[in-house]
């Protein structure tokens, strides 16, 4: 299996994760020159009559089972702060407030999406410092 078709089986399992947990899936694979969102969702919740409004983007790390790495290992700081500012123009394009909530979160996905035997976890708000 090529990286790209693992990436992609690896997204879906995310999406279907996130689906689970409760999140609307808003948009995927959102690219400009600049570098890539994967998933962009928002959870769907109520708390004391006011809705969530937090948008989640959410970036995919997909391992095959033989890596000696995590593949959240793999979010280094150019990449929290490449996704920051992918998560700043995504708002601003699509003219939501400055001041609008976000937050970033990373599925790592290890072992093999193909066969079923994949391990799915969640870091919700793994990038800090908006």
């Amino acid at each position: 299996m090529s990286t790209k078709e693992l990436g992609d089986k690896g997204e879906n399992l995310a999406c279907e994760y996130l689906v689970k947990k409760g999140y609307k899936i808003l948009g995927r694979n959102y690219r400009i020159n600049f570098g890539e969102i994967d998933i962009i969702a928002k959870k769907r919740w109520r708390l004391f009559g006011k809705d969530n409004k937090t948008i989640h983007f959410v970036e995919v790390k997909t391992l095959a089972e033989n890596s000696s790495f995590y593949p959240e290992e793999h979010v280094n700081y150019e990449k929290q702060n490449k996704l920051k500012r992918l998560a700043e123009i995504w708002l601003e394009k699509n003219k939501f407030p400055q001041n609008y909530p976000y937050q970033i979160d990373i599925v790592a996905v290890s072992g093999n999406p193909s066969a079923g035997s994949a391990q799915v976890d969640f870091f919700e708000n793994a990038v800090s410092g908006k």
